[in-house]
């Protein structure tokens, strides 16, 4: 089979939007610095698609997805290859990936990096995913797919809390910085992410973004003025905010946040989810770009 790679822009974005994750469409669109997405393209059809966010020398791959119809036939090893060939053009210096899969196509990625000249995948953290479906009759959170469920008091989206309380978390010394609202606002979406006010100020929240084709917990945080209950409150809120986004069932993911939040979330969790994995690894890019000239004087 014979295909081609394109550079992908807005307008490219409806053909290929089923191989990208919602974060990179949505830079598409509005035409995000540092992005570089290519697509992969059949005699008939897109087929696949991969993308890169740049930063000064540095770059992350953040999608690489294939069509099951051409997969094993080298269709993601040339879009890899291309964004590599493009990067080095640029004078980037490395490329990191960071990625959750399991079984088979967890080792496929694995194998395909590693034979792309990436470091030797390693494991970050442990990664669990739970069909919504399977909440639904949970005495706990079945309440957040009821017609009848309402906000609690004091909840509400990242999107809808004042500059002065978003602008206190970016301070609050009482937080992990990974955890932080400053280290994943760039990923997590306001109208998704749930937070519990307590005079003014955000007591506790959950941060999340799409991803995987459902929703991803990336933080959870309780401060010393929430109460005991708040991981719940907010969960039940992120998981009714999630069905009515996604348009119905979905699948949930969260990843070893904190051991407390882990213990917490398996306990909500029961034996309803399955294992996935975060793996990471960097390959060292050959700068192709010439050195720059100096400009004199005026």
């Amino acid at each position: 089979m014979e295909w081609s790679i394109r550079t992908l822009d807005r307008g490219e974005l409806p053909g290929f939007r089923p191989y990208l994750l919602p974060e990179t469409a949505r830079g598409l669109e509005r035409r995000a610095d540092g992005l570089l997405a290519l697509g992969a393209v059949t005699v008939r059809s897109a087929c696949g698609a991969a993308a890169v966010r740049r930063s000064g020398t540095s770059a992350e791959l953040t999608d690489l997805f294939v069509d099951a119809s051409v997969r094993r036939r080298g269709a993601g090893r040339a879009l890899l290859e291309e964004l590599i060939r493009r990067l080095e053009a640029e004078g980037a210096a490395r490329l990191s990936a960071d990625y959750v899969l399991r079984g088979e196509e967890l080792a496929a990625m694995d194998h395909l990096l590693d034979t792309c000249g990436f470091s030797a995948p390693q494991r970050r953290s442990r990664v669990f995913q739970v069909p919504s479906e399977r909440f639904h009759d949970d005495p706990r959170l079945g309440a957040a797919f009821s017609p009848q469920y309402r906000t609690p008091l004091g909840v509400c989206a990242l999107g809808e809390v004042s500059a002065a309380a978003l602008e206190e978390l970016e301070t609050a010394e009482d937080i992990p910085e990974h955890l932080a609202w400053a280290s994943l606002r760039d990923r997590a979406l306001p109208e998704l992410s749930v937070g519990m006010l307590r005079e003014g100020r955000v007591a506790a929240y959950l941060l999340a973004e799409e991803g995987g084709g459902g929703c991803v917990l990336l933080s959870a945080v309780r401060r010393a003025a929430a109460p005991p209950t708040a991981f719940q409150s907010l969960l039940l809120e992120l998981l009714n905010r999630s069905w009515y986004r996604f348009g119905g069932d979905f699948p949930f993911y969260f990843s070893a946040l904190t051991p407390k939040v882990e213990r917490l979330a398996l306990l909500l969790m029961g034996d309803r989810y399955e294992d996935y994995e975060e793996h990471t690894c960097a390959r060292k890019l050959i700068s192709q770009a010439g050195p720059r000239k100096e400009e004199g004087p005026l």
